[in-house]
């Protein structure tokens, strides 16, 4: 039976306010706690089913994730495009450390970087980050070349240029002292005379098809420099 005390408090409108408040503050812990869980355990995504000896990886930001004409472009290799829209390296890095048990491909190909110089983050630590990723490719799948791309000017990103040459030439001295990591220049196929050719879409970020042939040329041929030539002859010939 109540005492008076708590019909009182039953009655009371801020108790019941003070209730529905800490009901909904569980529920929303709740969803957030899930949410966390699965961040947490989630892992790149990845357009293609098909695992095989001939399988690459192209993970990056949404450079990566909107090269719709991957699969044509680097045809017969079977490619998996495990870019994400908008990504960071703070995006990218947890996701590909619990991607160890998506297969083996033969290589990865990296774009990654663009989106935190443009939101501001210092050219060290997006260096830092690079150098956070390789390390977890190192330990994930240690014989797993790695081809990190340079990054490219983007005509509506030209605040950013400077930075990005600074990431570019860190990159390069970086990137030789890590067990099979390699470097590829898409930077300069993307200018003419110095000066940006007819290569992105509207928005001024993103390649059109045009630019993404250049990218497929660059990385086919640093894949044909970097791979023992039997595997080229047998994925690519």
């Amino acid at each position: 039976m109540k005492t008076p005390l708590l019909q009182r408090l039953d009655a009371s409108p801020v108790a019941k306010m003070g209730m529905a408040i800490l009901i909904f503050c569980l529920i929303v812990g709740g969803w957030l706690a899930v949410q966390d869980h699965r961040q947490a355990s989630a892992t790149l995504p990845d357009d293609e089913p098909r695992q095989g000896a001939c399988s690459l990886w192209f993970i990056g930001s949404s450079s990566m994730h909107r090269w719709t004409s991957l699969s044509r472009d680097m045809a017969p290799w079977i490619t998996h495009n495990r870019g994400i829209d908008n990504a960071t390296f703070a995006d990218l890095l947890p996701r590909f450390a619990n991607s160890g048990g998506d297969g083996r491909p033969v290589a990865i190909i990296l774009y990654a970087g663009e989106n935190d110089i443009a939101n501001g983050v210092p050219v060290r630590t997006v260096i830092r980050e690079l150098g956070h990723f390789l390390d977890s490719r190192s330990r994930i799948m240690s014989d797993v070349p790695v081809l990190v791309l340079s990054m490219k000017p983007s005509p509506t990103r030209r605040s950013s240029f400077a930075n990005q040459q600074l990431f570019n030439a860190a990159a390069q001295r970086l990137i030789p002292h890590v067990p099979l990591a390699y470097y590829a220049d898409i930077t300069t196929p993307l200018l003419k005379d110095g000066k940006l050719g007819d290569n992105y879409r509207h928005d001024g970020v993103h390649m059109n098809p045009a630019g993404y042939r250049i990218w497929a040329g660059v990385v086919r041929q640093r894949l044909n420099e970097i791979l023992p030539p039997e595997t080229v002859r047998r994925c690519a010939p």
